[in-house]
């Protein structure tokens, strides 16, 4: 099979129909947003930031879960809501990808589904020019169980396979540099940011091959799933004897969080990990701490930044639930300082969160125009508290 090479893949559509709250209809979600200096000519484009607002129990939740489940279905053993086979309910996701295949470049619609043999919502001609400005629709149905739906066709089962054949090769660089592959790093609500009560021999942290899906709840207690082991790992990669050339990766890890998490404390850093002693420290004006010293927004916004920039691909969607979990107001405008400088500089990273507090639509700021980034969103309910 000739190689594939990925470049764009920017989620535009979420349709879901009898899940959770919208298991009464059919309920579509536009991942767009809008240039507010051409608002009346109507040009809208994938959003790189989109915030989902409701109150609990209005379906913000059923929407990031749903996106998951989809992306879900992909790894190597499915995994979400979708993979359960008694599971009732549909869902799509339309996604503007652009491919050289045969040392051809094209930009298409890919549709991936679940819950029905034939796609959920299908398209037609008009609804792919004004996703996307192609004629060509890739079509990707996937059951509980991984397998190709009879309503996929030629381009959606050739991204299957391409998919497929990167399956947990772990990444040899941060930022995405070294995998093209779709993927998404879903921190759901109920994350926890606890650090390790013990510490073990250096071991690869969990999950780090390639998944399109990653379900990163937890930074702790156990080691093979904290930012402790993250660091370890990747300090051991620096300075392992077999390796051909130095492995900079801690250290860039490093100097971007530090830069992001503590821009208002110069004189505190978190330092290379200890390799005797398997475990990181913060240097601060009265000495060094282990990262146990860390704030909970510090915390927080570590195992959200570390985890996304050594995980996330050329093509990530990160999605968070309830973003303010962890984080009073100061640490949440330097929470979304700091994602909206990671989206300046991976243009191909896609955040997507809901809150329910009304107060973070003035940090939003929605209609502001800011420079390489296209804000977005949508209110599921009005009444909110």
């Amino acid at each position: 099979m000739p190689d594939v090479i990925i470049g764009e893949w920017k989620l535009l559509r979420v349709t879901l129909e009898g899940l959770g709250p919208f298991r009464n209809g059919r309920q579509t979600f536009d991942i767009t947003g809008a240039d507010t200096d051409d608002l009346e000519a109507g040009t809208t484009d994938a959003a790189s930031m989109y915030m989902i607002l409701a109150a609990n129990g209005f379906g913000k939740t059923t929407v990031l879960e749903a996106i998951f489940g989809l992306y879900g279905l992909m790894n190597t053993l499915p995994q979400g809501k979708f993979a359960d086979g008694t599971f009732n309910g549909r869902a799509q996701i339309d996604i503007r990808v652009s491919w050289v295949i045969d040392g051809v470049s094209q930009t298409m619609v890919l549709s991936l589904w679940t819950g029905t043999e034939q796609p959920v919502d299908p398209l037609s001609s008009l609804d792919l020019e004004n996703l996307a400005v192609t004629d060509i629709w890739a079509k990707l149905g996937l059951d509980s169980s991984g397998a190709i739906a009879a309503g996929s066709n030629e381009y959606g089962i050739r991204l299957f396979h391409t998919i497929k054949q990167g399956l947990d090769a772990p990444p040899t660089a941060l930022f995405g540099l070294s995998q093209n592959l779709p993927s998404l790093l879903y921190f759901p609500a109920d994350r926890r940011v606890v650090a390790p009560s013990s510490h073990e021999a250096v071991t690869r942290p969990t999950d780090w091959g390639y998944q399109p899906a990653l379900h990163l709840g937890s930074d702790g207690p156990d080691w093979g799933s904290s930012i402790d082991n993250v660091l370890v790992w990747l300090e051991w990669l620096a300075t392992a004897p077999e390796a051909d050339q130095r492995d900079h990766r801690v250290d860039d890890l490093l100097e971007f969080v530090n830069r992001l998490i503590f821009k208002e404390s110069p004189d505190k850093r978190i330092e290379r990990p200890h390799r005797e002693e398997l475990r990181s420290y913060v240097r601060t004006r009265h000495g060094a701490h282990t990262l146990n010293a860390l704030s909970h927004g510090e915390r927080a916004m570590l195992h959200i930044l570390a985890r996304t920039l050594t995980h996330m691909t050329s093509n990530t969607i990160v999605l968070i639930d309830e973003i303010e979990i962890h984080l009073h107001t100061r640490w949440l405008s330097r929470m979304f300082e700091a994602l909206k400088d990671l989206l300046r500089s991976y243009p191909a990273v896609t955040l997507i969160f809901t809150t329910h507090h009304l107060d973070l639509i003035d940090l939003y700021e929605f209609e502001k125009k800011e420079p390489s980034l296209i804000k977005g969103g949508y209110l599921i309910e009005t009444d909110i508290l």
